[in-house]
């Protein structure tokens, strides 16, 4: 088996601990933020064809997040469930072929309906009628290819749940290239391309898929990575991976559904502000990857130390990566704070957008140490196997600190500052219940293993 065990031992100095969650979480770093430099690079792809074009790529986007949720079932299953097996030295071929089975049954009708329910919904949550035609446009090519999008997040899945981080990151740098290179060519008709404006951004995206994809197979086939596959169904590991993923998949649902929900709130402001918060979204970002990789190390870390009973050793590891998590998010809101306007500037040249993108990012770069803390011990309940927990704090921490609060305070005032402000204040609230719900867990199994 080639997978890489990381258990942590109590006892050990905290630098090398630190080193263990750095090299595993460095390549899912990297791999997370040239997603978000992709993303950065679509919307200013398309930045000089019109706002309404921003608007319909972000949103598109965020959109895209809703549907990727349903995904959560095969991915959240393969991840866990490896990451268990490979710490007790178990085969974990039957975790990933039910993420690849579950990937495809899921993807299908998306393949056939996911542009029209997407376009539906944005319609519902307040984009104008340009904006959703824009969309469009670029969601069908995507549409089109989700299956194989989606069983490429299972391998993303199976690698890092063997501890390999570092494969995945190679094929993104690939599959960024290639992305950004053929959305240039097709939006703009470079070199004899043809000019497709927003159709041609999803076209290139679609196009980076399908060879993400076929490199990936091609290192199960020749090179036997993530680990040799034995194809088997073990209908009681689906049981297990269904408990796991299914909760997962929910809450994603319900949290990326309500994200669009509270965009919503933002999109009767105008199309100007629905950029600007877009701009905003894509800045941040690059912090939030930092975050979101932590945490996926940390699913990692748990998933294996659970797996082999060392519970203690889960437990100082975890602390470990969420210190670091926030060190380096707080450094990122620090410079948040200090050149907003430059970052906007970034991303369009329009005054209104750089107006209102530079109050969002000075009111969310207070909020980001909350926000790593809040992932860490996230993705750490996940790798337990205790999904149904961030099910429940994401899915009530929305609505009850964030969208509700922001709909009652709209009333009295109107500005879109009342949306961001609640935001940061929600995600303070999210990082304490997050870290007090895992001290009450890792106390149970360390308690019992006593």
């Amino acid at each position: 088996m080639s997978s890489k065990l990381i258990l942590v031992d109590p006892s050990e100095n905290k630098i090398s601990v630190a080193k263990k969650v750095i090299n595993l979480a460095l390549p899912i770093m990297g791999g997370n933020i040239l997603y978000s430099i992709e993303n950065i690079i679509s919307v200013i792809l398309v930045s000089s064809l019109s706002p309404s074009a921003i608007a319909a790529v972000g949103f598109s986007s965020s959109m895209l997040w809703f549907t990727y949720s349903l995904m959560a079932i095969a991915y959240s299953g393969t991840v866990v469930l490896v990451a268990q097996r490979v710490g007790a030295k178990k085969d974990p071929s039957a975790a990933f072929i039910w993420g690849i089975v579950l990937a495809i049954i899921i993807g299908l009708p998306l393949t056939f309906f996911g542009t029209d329910f997407v376009a539906y919904l944005m319609s519902k949550l307040g984009a104008s009628e340009s904006v959703v035609s824009l969309a469009r446009q670029y969601l069908k090519p995507v549409f089109s290819v989700i299956v194989l999008a989606f069983v490429s997040e299972v391998f993303y899945g199976a690698f890092n749940g063997s501890g390999d981080t570092k494969t995945p990151f190679k094929i993104a740098i690939s599959y960024t290239t290639i992305h950004i290179v053929c959305a240039y060519l097709l939006i703009y008709g470079a070199f004899g391309f043809p000019r497709l404006e927003v159709f041609g951004a999803g076209l290139g995206l679609a196009i980076a898929e399908v060879i993400g994809f076929l490199i990936y197979v091609f290192l199960l086939v020749a090179k036997k990575k993530p680990f040799p596959v034995k194809v088997e169904l073990d209908f009681h590991l689906l049981k297990t991976f269904l408990r796991v993923g299914v909760p997962t998949a929910i809450e994603r649902a319900i949290t990326s559904f309500s994200f669009n929900v509270f965009v919503g709130l933002l999109a009767r402001f105008g199309d100007a502000i629905l950029a600007a918060h877009q701009v905003g979204l894509r800045v941040e970002s690059i912090s939030f990857m930092v975050g979101f990789s932590f945490m996926i190390a940390s699913t990692t870390i748990s998933g294996q130390n659970y797996g082999a009973k060392n519970y203690l050793g889960l437990d100082y590891a975890v602390r470990t990566t969420a210190n670091l998590s926030a060190s380096m998010m707080g450094l990122a809101g620090v410079a948040l704070i200090a050149f907003p306007s430059f970052f906007a500037s970034i991303f369009t040249k329009d005054p209104q957008v750089i107006e209102y993108a530079t109050y969002y990012l000075i009111i969310v770069a207070l909020s980001q140490p909350q926000l790593a803390y809040a992932s860490a011990y996230s993705g750490t309940l996940k790798g337990m196997g205790k999904t149904h927990i961030p099910l429940i704090v994401n899915s009530l921490s929305f609505w009850v600190f964030r969208i509700i609060p922001s709909y009652v305070l709209l009333s009295f005032f109107y500005t879109p500052l009342v949306p961001w402000v609640m935001m940061s204040v929600e995600t303070t609230i999210r990082a304490i219940i997050f870290y007090l719900a895992y001290k009450k867990e890792i106390s149970k199994v360390i308690d019992k293993q006593s």
